[in-house]
């Protein structure tokens, strides 16, 4: 059994221990600061004696050290964890669990699901919240901050009578996190002293999940980051669209109304474009190839079909895209059929239709369509 010395001073960043084994770069202590992962919390990393730790894992009592390479058995190693990532997990994993009891509290809602990473942090509920509730539970959350209640972390000597959350049936070795006034839980991992260290609680998002919701969650110097990631954005987009930080939802929404309305003229535009050139269309040809520019795939069907009713025969008519052109081609549906089997057996064709209408994508210059189709 390795002696958790995470569960004895949560703050632990340095300590030696003694090699017990290691084989195949997989090291046991006799004793570790290194949080295995569990609980939905990913492990620690550091080092021991300069080696690289890059998972921990727990079994049966015994802590296993994955590391970059096999160190001494029986030597005595100073050890060391990565202190600003494991800090962050404690911020984040103390937040959760004043979240959970206040959700617990006010609404009846079990925590069904945790994951902390270094990535995010997310917790699942078995009910619905909306984000009105959510707002109320942000705000009692960082006045527990605020209040600088205490951890209380400790394996009780019974069970018995003791109220506690778990998502699991337990019945040994069950390790309390207690916050006062908020919270009581089973937990296996390290947690912040007083709530004060957390520093911040945000509730970033959510969504709808089995019945229930999933929260999107940053706390402490995450939180922060955060922050400062978005605050950074906001003031580019202030920048960008000569707004004040407080306005630039307003004038993103003024942005979109007013590229609407010139999507709305474009296509008005392009349609009467569409039906100018139709108007002087006299081929000479049964078959004709009509190169425009800026035409999606709808409006290139629309040109084809005006121009194949005027004057029939087979009508391609093809628009740039990164290493070809989108194309629509009308015709009448046998003839048509027999040009779009020649045509795809000279290009690389992606696309197909059926009827009088076949568009798609060919990758191919103008000058090698041109040549086959003219």
């Amino acid at each position: 059994m390795t002696v958790k010395l995470y569960d004895i001073d949560s703050h632990l960043k340095e300590f030696e221990a003694t090699v017990i084994s290691c084989e195949n770069a997989v090291a046991v202590l006799d004793k570790t600061a290194f949080f295995p992962e569990g609980g939905g919390q990913t492990a620690d990393t550091g080092e021991i004696d300069g080696v690289r730790v890059l998972d921990v894992q727990i079994k049966d009592g015994v802590i296993y050290h994955y590391l970059e390479k096999d160190i001494e058995i029986g030597k005595i190693v100073k050890c060391k964890i990565d202190w600003d990532e494991r800090f962050r997990k404690m911020q984040n994993h103390s937040g959760e669990h004043i979240i959970s009891g206040i959700v617990h509290s006010l609404y009846g809602f079990n925590n069904v699901g945790f994951h902390l990473s270094k990535a995010e942090m997310t917790m699942d509920f078995d009910g619905i919240l909306t984000r009105e509730d959510l707002l109320k539970i942000e705000k009692l959350a960082n006045i527990a901050v605020w209040q600088n209640v205490k951890f209380n972390c400790y394996y009780p000597e019974s069970l018995e009578n003791l109220e506690y959350r778990s998502k699991l049936d337990l019945t040994e070795d069950v390790r309390i996190v207690e916050i006062e006034n908020y919270d009581r839980c089973a937990c296996c991992a390290p947690h912040v002293n007083t709530s004060a260290e957390i520093g911040v609680i945000k509730i970033l998002d959510f969504c709808k999940l089995r019945g229930g919701v999933r929260l999107f969650v940053k706390c402490g110097s995450d939180a922060l980051d955060d922050y400062n990631t978005r605050y950074q954005n906001d003031l580019k987009i202030s920048s960008l669209l000569c707004a004040e930080q407080s306005e630039i939802a307003t004038a993103v929404e003024k942005l979109i109304e007013t590229e609407g309305n010139l999507k709305f003229l474009i296509t008005d535009l392009k349609r009467r474009l569409i039906a100018e050139k139709v108007k002087n269309f006299n081929p000479e040809s049964d078959v004709t190839a009509e190169f425009e520019s800026g035409m999606d795939i709808k409006e290139l069907q629309l040109y084809a079909d005006q121009l194949y009713k005027k004057a029939g025969g087979i009508r391609a008519v093809l628009s740039e895209t990164d290493g070809g052109y989108y194309f629509a081609i009308c015709g009448d549906e046998k003839p048509l059929g027999e040009f779009f089997a020649c045509f795809k057996n000279a290009f690389n064709v992606k696309g197909g239709g059926r009827g009088n209408m076949v568009q798609g994508t060919v990758f191919a210059s103008h000058d090698e369509i041109v040549k086959i189709i003219l």
